[in-house]
């Protein structure tokens, strides 16, 4: 059977190195490949918009000293521009008081995962971290995902549906849809889950179905 895919852990930040114990921990209990570094900001965000396919965790830094970088709030705007799915962790060593009520919004209204002092003890963090991917893995992409990825590669590649306009749909098409927050993949979600609760209404589940 095929396991479900990883979470990638996207640490955006220049004060954090390859062997900063917060990193040699995440390594160690994700897989170094599942755990990527960017000191600078553009380029953390870039890979994030290029990978919106891939189930992210983002710990992020608020503020970043090179001036041709940008700011931590204006990353994870970006990210917010695109997509829902992407957990975002703000670290800063600055205070919450320190932030203006529209920054304060702004993180409210969509949907900041944490904030938290990077004089925090790093495993506080870490714990931070493992919360944003359990409560991934309780979302409806990550549940199809998990579905998903039962069939066999060569299954996975094959038509599942077809709209009115005639354009055939993958299951990996679907569930890059729905991590991308596109029209089918939010469509598809929401009848997934207009389904899941009719079959509910009619039969009992085993915890195990």
């Amino acid at each position: 059977m095929n396991e479900i895919a990883p979470t990638q852990i996207v640490v955006i930040h220049d004060d954090i190195g390859e062997d900063d114990p917060i990193i040699v921990v995440l390594s160690e209990k994700h897989g170094t490949e599942n755990v990527k570094l960017f000191p600078h900001s553009k380029d953390g965000l870039n890979y994030v918009l290029d990978n919106l396919g891939k189930k992210m965790v983002v710990l992020l830094d608020k503020n970043f000293k090179d001036p041709n970088d940008i700011s931590g709030l204006k990353v994870f705007e970006g990210i917010r521009e695109k997509t829902s799915l992407v957990y975002v962790i703000l670290i800063t060593v600055s205070k919450i008081t320190e932030l203006d009520d529209d920054e304060l919004k702004m993180l409210i209204n969509k949907d900041l995962f944490k904030f938290e002092s990077f004089t925090s003890d790093y495993t506080q963090i870490i714990e931070l971290i493992d919360e944003a991917i359990l409560s991934l893995s309780l979302r409806i992409d990550s549940v199809i995902e998990d579905w998903i990825m039962r069939h066999p590669a060569e299954k996975r590649e094959q038509p599942l549906l077809k709209t009115k306009e005639g354009r055939s749909y993958s299951m990996n098409d679907i569930l890059d849809s729905i991590r991308k927050q596109t029209e089918i993949g939010v469509e598809f979600e929401r009848s997934l889950l207009k389904l899941a609760i009719e079959l509910f209404g009619r039969q009992k589940l085993k915890i195990d179905d």
